[in-house]
């Protein structure tokens, strides 16, 4: 491939000086060789070396391959003028230089300067060897702090606080509140000042009065209802004069004209009352549609244009229904309780603070808002610290500086003499981690200040743009451009897609091709009806095609460039498929491509922790930090690895009854558990001397884990598994942690509590190769398919009760504990708009990263059902330009592309579908489409499956109607229980069997006090019974005196003094003076509490179990004594019977509970039961049980 040059572009961003310059490099513009190039004119020309710049970039393998690009273009300058000592004395400065991440320039700052931390009054502060938390460590000690806070929340509880507790943070146990103070707290960490913040708006929710007008909600909501006002009145302006002079124009155009005369006054409102009255004064006339007109594509479409206007204004009346009088009112109601929520959030973020400090650590966003600290004063001057390092730097350059967010910024600005020379480079277009707080807005802003670095003055803040694409032939950048020039807009996109933001071809090193054309094909699959009972799914259909097509790429040759510039033959390694969230989807494409032939690739992380191969190592390393744990020791023999049965286990067990598994290995004398007891010292020997991550090295060799666990299915992937978590192990150790003990112990609390750390593991390697598209950022390949364009663009951030926004603060819900109901606030509703346009925008970026990932194929696949339906409505708003708000009801990628593709020539096939006519066709001269329509039904058969021509013209598989009428014929088994414990069979009469299977109306939990406000009301009956319970345990039969046992056992802790209290005395007393007492009294033998675990024959729970069926049954019988006349067993109840008539009721339901314990004493003491005895203590009486 020839060597590139610099264009002008890059030329003019590679020598501009003279003030603060914003680069902003379009996909593919080759701005990393900008600022190499840019670098290397300030070390040639001006004698800089390459430490007195500092460089930042956002990832640590973006810094490592930005240091190796700068260390080879060094060597390769050296080649060419060796003669050059300033050159060569770079040589080591290379590997010195400041190129790094945001957290490790910080990360050094704060090691070199904690003494500047310091601050008066406080106990504890960082020192220089402070430990930074990973986000598993740093979750955990937050869940510790806040649980310690909201202890002190309740105990100091106010009306604020109740109200809060009782409403937005109600629910089973403190999670939800919980919730809302974590996500509130992460929220703020991009902010600058997170404490002023929290500050700030908690005056404003104490002082919440006046007018709903001068609220920053009222001015959101007013601006997206003059939006939609907007757009309707022109929608329908459009739509009516496009009739004029037409049949239509009658019956349809002058009432869309009148139509949209209503919408202006919505259009212009300035304050909510205006927008309540306009909102009455819409008009929508009945339309009349001329004769044999009823089906015609125009009468369709504009139908479908009026029927979007009446959508749009019933949606806005229940908004507008609420005067600004009852919005200021629910905004009051719920005002404590979000003074509450900021206070606790402040609580909680002072004790996270200091709890850090007490451990000598900080978390990511620590680093950023202390290093901050050392570098601006609280008036946003430089500190003297601040001055210092801003002098060490000639210049800084910040690469993907669309991923900045505030604290960031604030840093750059600091450490660049107040911006004066900061080199920044970015495209916001590939801004796509508002998840991680990165915050467009800031490049955004710059590049519509910043003067056109031809035109600045001196010192003027001045941008160059890099529009050139050097990665992708011409049809491609035409695709991306077509696309993102008719739905991107600052109205909806936060920016314009002009002729300065589309990308150039500059790539002229390809070949002329003319089978390049960007592909689109629709699949329309089915849902299950009476004519179609066994359509196919959706996601196979467009699996299976994804497949075909790339088969037929492969048998077909299809030629992409090769490294040395020329055509060859494209093989699987080629290609990848992006989708917006692959998950489960991997697996369905993987499937077909192998139907396929097709070798595939992609990273997976399921349930890492429990497969075999890590559970067993886990295990292992468990036993070699302490043996005597029973359950990973037994998990580590019964392995594959050591393979001893369970007969082996139990013969060892036999050896010491007493104590630990492991002291019953010690006592065994048997050859392999001598073999495996050598083995373990040797384990435990060397892990005394190495690092986790060698430890397991070490294990894997010793025990040939890889080979063993490699030949197993999927062998490949079990060895990856291995690797990977020795590589968590090398993180957990580069965190500052030390030793076995502590990793599995922070393994194991993270797994408990569902935070396991995503070990990512390889799900094959080479092949076509399925990811995420934000993997792919930063990526290139020949041939893309971009699919799952149905994905529907996620909703999860508006299902907490609290929005929260850095702007306009928090949004709660209002809910009414009297009514017992929620809604949303006004507040509420302006942030949900905000974030779901802010969201909008970020997902129209990540469709551009996508779309700009190929080099020489784009293949787009959309497969969705209802495609008929779904295409006429699109048909009829489609439009080039589409208008903002019709992309902003947008719900996934298809939408976005197909608006403006259904008005290209191309796209006639989806137009007929549809039956619908487009606004106007698309008359621009970019490379054409390919556009493509098929049958999800015809993805039905795997390729290469035998099937009868009889079954293919049916369409599915010839089957036996017997099959229809086929009964298991062990069903009855499958309800049979493997465990039961005696209770469970008390009560088996027909009508207890009968409620056991019967629907039950769920209850509806209502809105009451949670548990810890609740007055104590003493212990609940059952509670009662279980201390009497206790009591006859330890019961002395002899000793008549019951208050004084009672009082003996409160004093022995074996009963608490509400226990003590609830102890029925009299009831104790008649039982000791009955004659089953004195029974007992004068017994050979008798046990209280005795614990049993028998295996019984199935048919003595269920006469029609099979002979062959055994059930497991536990239980502990109350009392048993032995008389010279056999066993008696007595159950003791605490049921509360008066009249013969209920005792009588009451011990027919325990009769067969009785009858399990007797067989179970008979089973284990081999003597006959011959008397069942129940014992009611409330009545006194004994009964007896035949």
């Amino acid at each position: 491939m020839a060597k590139l040059k610099l264009t002008e572009q890059q030329q003019a961003a590679v020598e501009n000086r003279g003030g603060s310059l914003l680069v902003s490099a379009a996909a593919g513009s080759g701005k990393t060789k900008v600022l190499v190039e840019r670098l290397f004119r300030y070390v040639t020309e001006d004698h800089c070396h390459i430490d007195d710049f500092l460089i930042i970039t956002y990832t640590k393998a973006a810094a490592a391959e930005l240091r190796s690009k700068i260390a080879a273009e060094l060597s390769k300058r050296m080649a060419e003028t060796p003669e050059d000592r300033h050159l060569r004395s770079q040589l080591l400065r290379v590997y010195q230089a400041d190129i790094k991440t945001v957290d490790a320039f910080c990360t050094a700052l704060l090691r070199e300067n904690t003494h500047l931390l310091a601050q008066e009054g406080e106990r504890y502060t960082l020192t220089p060897d402070f430990r930074v938390l990973d986000e598993n460590d740093a979750k955990l000690l937050r869940q510790r702090v806040l649980t310690r806070v909201l202890e002190r929340f309740y105990e100091e509880l106010d009306e604020g606080g109740a109200l809060l507790a009782d409403t937005l943070g109600a629910g089973r146990d403190d999670s939800a509140l919980e919730d809302l103070v974590l996500e509130t707290y992460e929220k703020l960490q991009s902010h600058a000042d997170p404490e002023h913040w929290l500050a700030e708006n908690r005056t404003i929710w104490e002082n919440r009065s006046g007018d709903f007008d001068e609220t920053p909600y009222a001015a959101e909501l007013l601006a997206v209802i003059r939006r939609k006002g907007f757009h309707h009145m022109e929608a329908l302006r459009r739509a009516g004069q496009s009739t004029v002079g037409g049949d239509l124009y009658k019956g349809y155009g002058e009432k869309f004209l009148r139509a949209s005369r209503s919408f202006a006054p919505l259009a212009a409102a300035q304050n909510w009352e205006a927008a309540r009255v306009s909102l009455d004064g819409l008009e929508f006339p009945r339309l009349t549609t001329p004769k044999g007109m009823a089906e015609d594509p125009e009468v369709v479409r504009l139908k479908g244009l009026w029927e979007n206007a009446k959508t749009a204004a019933k949606k806005l009346a229940p908004m507008l229904a609420v005067s600004d009088t009852e919005v200021m009112e629910d905004l009051q109601t719920m005002a404590p309780a979000m003074t509450a929520l900021l206070k606790l959030t402040a609580d909680f973020s002072d004790a996270y603070r200091t709890e850090k400090l007490r451990m000598n650590c900080a978390d990511f966003s620590d680093q950023e808002h202390l290093a901050l600290r050392l570098l601006v004063e609280w008036n946003g001057a430089p500190t003297e610290l601040g001055r210092q390092v801003a002098g060490r730097y000639r210049e800084i350059l910040v690469d993907e500086y669309q991923d900045t967010n505030e604290v960031q910024n604030a840093i750059f600005r600091a450490v660049s003499r107040e911006g004066k020379n900061l080199f920044t480079v970015g495209d916001v277009k590939q801004s796509i981690y508002r998840f991680r707080l990165a915050d467009p807005t800031i490049f955004l802003d710059k590049y519509r200040r910043f003067t056109p670095a031809e035109n600045a003055a001196e010192g003027e803040d001045r941008k160059i743009l890099l529009s050139k694409n050097f990665r992708s032939r011409g049809e491609i950048l035409d695709a991306a451009n077509f696309v993102f020039s008719n739905i991107l807009s600052a109205e909806m996109g936060e920016m314009e897609y002009g002729e300065d933001e589309s990308l150039h071809f500059g790539a002229e090193y390809y070949p002329p091709r003319k089978d390049c054309e960007t592909e689109f094909h629709l699949i329309s699959a089915h849902q299950k009806s009476a004519a179609n009972d066994r359509p196919v799914k959706r996601l196979l259909a467009e699996a299976r095609f994804t497949a075909q097509r790339i088969r037929q790429l492969l048998d077909e040759g299809y030629p992409v460039t090769g490294e040395d510039g020329t055509l060859r033959p494209c093989r699987p390694e080629d290609i990848v498929i992006l989708m917006r969230s692959p998950g489960s989807r991997s697996a369905a494409f993987a499937q077909a491509l192998a139907e396929r032939d097709v070798p595939c690739s992609f990273e997976e992380s399921g349930d890492f922790y429990q497969t075999p191969e890590i559970s067993v190592t886990l295990a292992l390393l468990e036993i070699v930090d302490n043996p005597r744990q029973d359950v990973p020791l037994i998990a580590v023999l019964r392995s594959p690895v050591f393979g001893f049965t369970p007969d082996r286990l139990a013969e060892i067990r036999s050896r010491d009854r007493e104590g630990d598994f492991y002291d019953a290995l010690l006592a065994d004398g048997g050859e392999d558990v001598q073999a495996f007891l050598t083995m373990l010292t040797g384990l435990r020997d060397a892990a005394a001397d190495m690092s986790v991550c060698r430890l397991l090295w070490h294990i894997y060799n010793t025990l040939h884990l890889p080979g063993i666990f490699g030949a197993m299915d999927e062998g490949g992937v079990r060895q990856e598994n291995l690797v990977a978590l020795t590589r968590h192990a090398e993180r957990f150790e580069s965190s500052g942690y030390r030793g076995l003990f502590a990793f599995i112990t922070q393994l194991r609390r993270l797994i408990d509590a569902g935070q396991a750390p995503a070990v990512k593991t390889a799900g094959g390697s080479g092949g076509v190769q399925m990811m995420s598209i934000h993997k792919s950022k930063g990526l290139e390949f020949p041939i893309v398919f971009l699919c799952d364009l149905e994905h529907a663009f996620s909703r999860q951030d508006f299902d907490t009760p609290v929005l929260v926004h850095p702007a306009l603060g928090l949004g709660p819900l209002c809910i009414d504990l009297k009514r017992k109901i929620r809604y949303p606030t006004m507040a509420r509703l302006a942030l949900e708009e905000k974030l779901r346009r802010e969201n909008l925008a970020e997902e129209q970026r990540i469709l551009y990263v996508a779309m700009t990932r190929p080099k020489e194929k784009l293949i787009l696949v959309d497969a969705l059902y209802g495609a008929e339906k779904r295409l006429q409505k699109l048909t009829a708003a489609a439009a080039c330009p589409v208008m903002p708000e019709v992309v902003a009801e947008g719900k996934c990628f298809g939408d976005w592309i197909l608006l403006p593709l259904l008005c290209r020539p191309e796209a006639a096939p989806l137009r007929d579908m549809a039956g619908v006519m487009a606004g106007g066709l698309y008359t621009g001269d970019t490379a054409p489409w390919q556009v493509f329509i098929h049958d999800g039904d015809d993805f039905g058969w795997a390729p290469g499956a035998a099937v009868s021509d009889t079954e293919r013209d049916a369409g599915e598989t010839l089957f036996d109607p017997a099959l229809l009428t086929f009964r298991y014929p062990y069903q009855r088994e499958t309800t049979l229980p493997a465990k039961l414990t005696a209770t469970q069979l008390k009560g088996r009469a027909l009508d207890q069997e009968i409620a056991e299977d019967a629907y039950h109306t769920p209850y509806i939990r209502p809105l009451v006090q949670p548990k810890f406000r609740r007055k104590k009301k003493g212990l609940t009956p059952a509670e009662r019974g279980t201390a009497t319970h206790l009591v006859l345990q330890y019961l002395d039969l002899q000793n008549l005196d019951v208050p004084g046992q009672v009082e003996k056992l409160r004093l022995e802790a074996k009963l608490t003094a509400e226990q003590a209290a609830a102890v029925d005395v009299p009831a104790l007393r008649r039982f000791l003076e009955s004659p089953l007492a004195e029974e007992m009294r004068q017994a050979e033998t008798a046990a209280r509490e005795y614990r049993f675990t028998v295996l019984m024959p199935a048919r003595d729970y269920d006469p029609a179990a099979a002979e062959e069926d055994s059930i497991l049954l536990q239980g502990v019988v109350d009392c048993w004594f032995e008389t010279p006349k056999g066993v008696t067993v007595v159950d003791f109840k605490t049921d509360f019977v008066q009249t013969e008539e209920d005792v009588a009721q009451h011990a027919e339901l325990y009769r067969g509970q009785l009858a399990a314990y007797s067989l179970a004493l008979e089973r284990v003491l081999e003597k006959a039961v011959t008397r069942k005895a129940l014992y009611f203590l409330q009545a006194g009486k004994t009964v007896e049980v035949s």
